[in-house]
């Protein structure tokens, strides 16, 4: 008749410290696994952020309008595209192309404005030019994680300029400076993640 035998201390120890390891290793690659995962899609959230925010403003540059529109109180007259570098707010600009709609009769154009807050590129929409006071813009933040947004302008001789309109209007108003665009413009998105990203966009007319 044999006894059973049972595991001794020392085997259990063993056991347990081998156990142990194993775990730790496991654990170790699935966390490593997990972090590649979240890198992963951080960087595929960044550049898909990247990629719509060229994406509209390409689109929104390439449709510029010479509409010049009023200020809230109607004293006084904007250029349709100006640019004040070095500002939170260095481009805004009068649109075209938006589409209508068969039950409300309204125009296409759009005045559009961008912004830098906090390291954000927003993009505010007015669906009316000459609006009143207290007339709320439509807020899209296009992307995060942004350095510098930066604009420069080539006009009719052929030269880059980072201001525009070249010629501040009178009070009384310069109709030539304020419908005048550029023939293209050239805009700058330097960001955290992918550095400097520079496109050259043309505008019609």
């Amino acid at each position: 008749m044999t006894t059973a035998r049972g595991f001794t201390l020392l085997e259990l120890l063993v056991v347990l410290f081998v156990s142990a390891v194993m775990f730790a290793i496991g654990y170790a690659g699935l966390a490593q696994v997990a972090a590649n995962r979240a890198q992963i899609l951080e960087s595929q959230r960044s550049l898909g952020e990247l990629q719509r925010a060229v994406r509209v403003l390409g689109n929104d540059l390439s449709q510029l309008d010479p509409r010049p529109i009023r200020d809230e109180l109607g004293r006084s007259v904007s250029p349709a595209l100006i640019a004040e570098p070095g500002t939170p707010s260095p481009l805004g600009f009068t649109r075209s192309g938006r589409a209508g709609t068969s039950e409300h009769a309204r125009s296409s154009l759009q005045r559009i404005e961008y912004l830098l807050e906090n390291g954000e590129l927003v993009r505010l929409s007015w669906q009316v030019l000459d609006r009143a006071q207290g007339t709320q813009a439509a807020r899209r933040v296009l992307m995060r994680g942004v350095r510098a947004l930066k604009f420069r302008f080539l006009d009719r001789r052929g030269e880059w300029t980072e201001i525009w309109p070249q010629m501040q209007p009178t009070e009384g108003g310069d109709g030539g400076t304020l419908r005048s665009r550029p023939r293209a413009i050239e805009f700058t998105l330097e960001s955290e993640a992918h550095g400097a990203i520079r496109r050259i966009v043309e505008v019609p007319g």
